[in-house]
């Protein structure tokens, strides 16, 4: 009796087919389990996706008719969207922030604006559509940006047309249901830029920086944006969430009155020759005469011209030096040249090609191995010394001063620099300095503040 139980505990008839029947069923479960585990991300992708591109449609709408509010052509304007399981907001006071500045040389600026921008924003697990300052948005779940629909933001090489379009209300709907997206204004738009109550906020724009700085989720998307539409380089911080970007504006190509420094904003240092007009027209001058400049501060070696009266080219004789010292460089050059005399007027060219200059420090060149031919050579007290006319001597240092070509000429407070004015009369005295830029440029400015309302319902 036990042998028998024993053989069938051990017996393996029909085992084989329900342990197979088993495993089938595991195989299939585990396959269907993978599958799901696989397939719901995408397939939540899929709808989500479809989704965004419905809602894309929808804000393109909300972005014509806000932007049509805000401009005037219609007090009111109403857009439906179906929310599709996500979610709408209206915001007054977020993190996006824009700042926009001008400034001159000697360090004085002005704020022109500095506000949130406010926002609306559709939302849908973390993808995400966005109106801000008439453009419209999108982020990805992987936090990359991309501009749907451009902002009001024009740019000719000349005049930087800025309507600034701000969401100055809060709201919130969510959920699968549709709802109604009101825009609205009753607030008379702002001229920020000109601005005719100061001289310094004027068109055209001489001499200045604008600068504007821009805090935005979307910066990434605003500053490819900027780029491709202003020949800047925008600088945009990954950490803070900014783009920066900056415009100089040209110099004027009048004399004007001496007004130290000479702010210098932009010059393109890349030009062989971005210096087109560099003159005084020097008042009462006398034979004491001595005026010392230098940059890029009152006391810095780095960049001086030293202009004095001498008697060997007669009564209208100018004695003009030019030293560099920066970078391990130590070179000097002098000049005679003539002043034209017009009544009590004295007129100096600084880029007078007429006058040679000769190279007079005790160390060899290093700066001019790369200059165009035929003056790409290492110059030295003995032979060669030059001669090399002004304008180019000139030309060349005043590109070395600053990489970025922005910089001031203050006359000289240096121990032996002599006090300012010397030998001649700085109030009726005129100048031109005027050089060409680098992109982008601007000469005309025009900002105009927007407000409009946005609510759900």
């Amino acid at each position: 009796m036990k042998t028998k139980i024993r053989r069938f505990i051990r017996s393996e008839n029909a085992v084989s087919e329900t342990v197979g029947y088993i495993l089938l069923v595991g195989v299939v479960l585990l396959g269907v389990g993978i599958l799901l585990v696989i397939a719901y991300p995408i397939q939540s992708d899929i709808q989500d996706s479809a989704s965004m591109e419905t809602q894309i449609l929808a804000l393109t709408a909300v972005d014509g008719r806000v932007s049509t509010v805000a401009f005037g052509s219609s007090p009111s304007q109403v857009t439906r969207i179906d929310l599709g399981g996500g979610s709408m907001q209206a915001q007054n006071t977020t993190d996006n922030r824009l700042t926009i500045t001008v400034a001159d040389q000697n360090g004085y600026q002005v704020e022109i604006f500095n506000r949130s921008l406010g926002l609306i924003e559709y939302t849908l697990n973390e993808n995400k559509i966005a109106f801000e300052n008439g453009g419209l948005f999108r982020m990805y779940p992987s936090g990359d940006t991309l501009m749907l629909s451009p902002p009001e933001f024009y740019f000719n090489g000349e005049t930087l047309t800025f309507p600034i379009l701000r969401v100055n209300s809060t709201g919130w709907s969510g959920g699968k249901g549709v709802i109604n997206v009101r825009a609205s204004s009753s607030v008379t738009p702002t001229k920020i830029y000109p601005n005719l109550s100061t001289t310094f906020l004027v068109n055209p724009i001489y001499g200045k920086k604008i600068q504007m700085r821009l805090k935005s989720d979307y910066y990434q998307a605003w500053g490819r944006y900027i780029e491709e539409r202003t020949e800047a380089v925008p600088l945009m911080n990954d950490i803070t969430k900014e783009v920066v970007v900056s415009f100089n504006s040209k110099p004027s190509d009048q004399f004007g009155s001496l007004v130290l420094p000479i702010e210098v904003m932009g010059i393109d240092v890349t030009d062989e020759t971005p210096v087109s007009q560099f003159a005084f027209n020097l008042s009462d001058v006398d034979s004491s005469y001595h005026l010392v400049l230098r940059a890029p501060s009152a006391t810095s070696n780095d960049f001086v011209i030293d202009m004095q009266k001498s008697g060997g080219e007669g009564t209208a004789g100018m004695t003009i030096v030019i030293s560099y010292n920066k970078d391990g460089y130590n070179e000097t050059w002098k000049t005679d040249t003539l002043g034209i005399i017009n009544a009590n007027i004295t007129s100096l060219d600084m880029l007078n090609s007429s006058a040679n200059a000769n190279y007079t420090s005790n160390d060899p060149s290093g700066t001019w191995i790369n200059e165009t031919e035929p003056y790409n050579k290492t110059y030295k007290k003995t032979t060669p010394n030059g001669p090399v006319p002004l304008d180019i001597v000139l030309q060349h240092y005043i590109k070395l001063v600053s990489e970025t070509g922005t910089f001031a000429i203050y006359p000289g407070t240096k121990s032996g620099d002599p006090a300012y004015p010397k030998g001649f009369n700085a109030t009726g005295t005129t100048y031109v300095f005027e050089y060409d830029i680098m992109p982008p440029s601007i000469n005309y400015l025009h900002i105009i503040d927007h407000e409009v309302d946005v609510s759900f319902s």
